[in-house]
């Protein structure tokens, strides 16, 4: 993960949980191969994988579906 999705995330986090999850789906879509392991990570790590979907092989966010 780079030096600005971590920023991201970051400035997601102090906004709340909704915003947080959110950021992740997004910086997963774009991310590398890499992001998209940690991102995941991640997302087990705050026990959130029931808040997303994935659509044609997209990770989304249950608001962005």
């Amino acid at each position: 993960m780079t030096k600005s999705e971590q920023k991201q995330i970051d400035r997601a986090a102090a906004q709340g949980r909704g915003a947080l999850l959110r950021t992740l789906a997004v910086i997963h879509r774009s991310g590398s191969s890499r992001t998209q392991k940690a991102v995941e990570a991640q997302i087990v790590e705050a026990a959130a994988s029931g808040d997303f979907v994935r659509v044609n092989g997209a990770l989304l966010h249950r608001s962005e579906v």
